[in-house]
């Protein structure tokens, strides 16, 4: 029990690092004062550019897969997660692997490093270390799901739509090879390219709102 408190704790911490607003602030910005004012890295794309941008992209979304890769993997004492998460050990390891991962995200989303030095709970909305999180489970879906994010800002300029095709995707994608190629994947995973994806819109709800009505602004345009 000792070591699963010890993996959400440190992931949590992980994913609570707010690499937007500490990277804006080196730069002499307040992240929070620009753009859209969310600390995610989409809005540090927009406001600081493509550089540091994509600098935020890929430090939240290794935040996630260090969570799940290596964060998970911590014992005390040489415990077992087995019978903890259940009765055999790739069970228990994939369990382990999701939560770990899955504490990340929440971290990201609700981040006590953000209220400590920047006076806010609010971090990103988890797309990024989400996608971290699920390439270490599920790399396949993650892939197909990050080139239809692609195509989709190409095509429209909307990241935010971009973002929740990308998550609706995934279990679709699961679905497809478990059926169409028989690749098989253990429950923690199929429960998670679920509650992943419902969370990512969740956390984007005020932009359907404004892609619904037509105000949503587009990759791109002034910040």
């Amino acid at each position: 029990m000792l070591s699963l408190a010890l993996i959400i704790i440190l992931s949590y911490l992980l994913g609570a690092v707010p690499f937007s607003l500490v990277v804006a602030r080196i730069k002499g910005i307040n992240l929070r004062e620009h753009g859209s004012g969310n600390a995610g890295a989409t809005n540090a794309l927009r406001v600081m550019g493509k550089g540091p941008g994509l600098a935020v992209f890929a430090l939240d979304f290794a935040k996630g897969l260090v969570a799940v890769v290596l964060i998970s993997q911590v014992r005390v004492g040489g415990e077992t997660l087995v019978g903890i998460l259940g009765s055999r050990p790739d069970l228990a390891d994939a369990w382990a692997a999701t939560i770990a991962g899955a504490s990340a995200m929440l971290g990201h989303v609700v981040t006590l490093w953000g209220r400590v030095f920047f006076e806010s709970w609010k971090g990103g909305k988890g797309v990024a270390t989400g996608a971290g999180m699920l390439a270490g489970l599920a790399p396949i879906p993650i892939a197909l799901a990050a080139a239809l994010f692609v195509v989709v800002v190409w095509a429209t300029r909307y990241v935010s739509l971009g973002s929740i095709l990308g998550a609706i995707s995934l279990p679709i994608t699961l679905l497809a090879l478990h059926f169409g190629l028989d690749v098989r994947n253990p429950p923690p995973v199929w429960i998670f390219a679920i509650v992943v994806p419902a969370f990512i819109v969740w956390t984007h709800r005020a932009n359907v709102k404004r892609l619904l009505n037509g105000t949503e602004s587009r990759f791109g345009s002034k910040a």
